[in-house]
């Protein structure tokens, strides 16, 4: 799970500002029905979630698997969130990231020496 921010980003809990980070998400499963959340930023610093309520998050219904519906879910709660955090973060674009896929190369196949 990622997110990518074009423009700068202030953290809400530290006020460092990065200028477009990509966020990495990791939820963890805080207790029963709640989960926690660690956004990390590049590789300088991370936010933390307490507390999510799954019943609070808004579901996408178009989305028929349930993980990656809360997935998804998730996502979009963290994407709000942090672009309500403050001015600077509001002026930029959020957007759900997903790595290119690798390329595979076919091996070159050589007759073999004589």
């Amino acid at each position: 799970m990622a997110v990518k921010v074009t423009g700068f980003f202030q953290n809400p809990q530290t006020g460092l500002i990065y200028e477009s980070p990509l966020l990495t998400l990791v939820p963890h499963l805080q207790y029963a029905g709640a989960i926690a959340m660690d956004v990390f930023i590049g590789r300088n610093g991370a936010v933390g979630y307490q507390s999510i309520d799954k019943a609070t998050l808004t579901y996408d219904a178009t989305i028929t698997d349930p993980y990656t519906q809360l997935i998804d879910a998730l996502d979009t709660y963290v994407i709000d969130n942090l672009k309500d955090a403050n001015a600077i973060n509001s002026a930029s674009t959020f957007e759900k990231y997903t790595p290119p896929a690798p390329v595979i190369e076919e091996p070159i196949l050589q007759d073999p020496l004589v």
